[in-house]
């Protein structure tokens, strides 16, 4: 976790601040939430390279930047099912994006296997959120991804508990505990199934603390521009949960 009691407070608000921003867009439309999503694109493309202290970070701004909103657009260009029938396409052309990247470095190419593996992590991270896009198109699905980040904020808040050295041992199941509820105090709210909700609101929360598990240690959460991508990055993590969810318990979440 961050270095300070500060800079968790600092990460766990930005947390918060990042899933109520896409909460509301969702209950919106879904076009407001892509423009959600963009934002946050472009935030983990400005602040990846520094965030993991990578090689060349206008180029991988840039491939960040192009593969990022192609994931996105790849999503909301559909307006029928499969919903993901173009993001594979998107996916090959920001991996090629990523190896042209480094063919064309001039600084002797140090690091590189770290850098394609740091912006392939990057990829894939926006491109879980993305998956928040189809199931904001109806009212079940709406209800999916407000409990997967009410999930993610509620696991935030669990992370200032790792200011309490007795505490951090208990800090993973306090979390899944914190987001099972918060996902079902969501779904009792928009009247939909509890039970559901529940396994939403744990593996939500678990892919939340894990992103910020794993990015929390690292020396650049000293500065705001890395925590504000952790932040971004735990929120993002969670858009697989609705999906799924909504493909395999929750029949008409999904339209067509």
């Amino acid at each position: 976790m961050p270095h300070t009691a500060r800079h968790q407070l600092q990460l766990t608000l930005e947390v918060l601040v990042v899933a109520v921003m896409l909460g509301v867009a969702a209950a919106a439309s879904p076009e407001l939430l892509a423009v959600g999503l963009a934002a946050c694109a472009g935030v983990i493309a400005w602040g990846w390279a520094g965030a993991l202290a990578l090689p060349t970070p206008r180029g991988t701004f840039g491939v960040l930047a192009v593969g990022g909103l192609s994931l996105l657009a790849a999503v909301v260009a559909r307006d029928a099912a499969p919903w993901l029938g173009w993001v594979p396409a998107a996916a090959a052309l920001s991996m090629i994006a990523a190896f042209l990247h480094q063919l064309l470095r001039r600084d002797g190419r140090p690091r590189v296997v770290e850098s394609v593996s740091a912006v392939v992590l990057a990829l894939a991270v926006v491109g879980t959120g993305v998956l928040l896009v189809p199931a904001s198109r109806t009212d079940l699905g709406i209800a999916l991804v407000v409990g997967a980040l009410a999930a993610a904020a509620a696991s935030a808040v669990t992370d200032l508990l790792g200011t309490v050295p007795a505490a951090r041992p208990w800090l993973t199941p306090v979390a899944l505990l914190a987001g099972a509820g918060a996902a079902s105090a969501a779904a009792w709210l928009l009247d939909a199934p509890v039970l559901v909700w529940v396994l939403v609101g744990v593996a939500s929360a678990a892919l939340s603390h894990a992103a910020r598990a794993v990015l929390g240690p690292l020396p650049t959460m000293a500065h705001p521009r890395p925590r504000l991508v952790a932040a971004i990055a735990s929120v993002l993590a969670v858009g697989l949960v609705p999906y799924l969810v909504a493909v395999t318990f929750v029949p008409g979440a999904l339209p067509g």
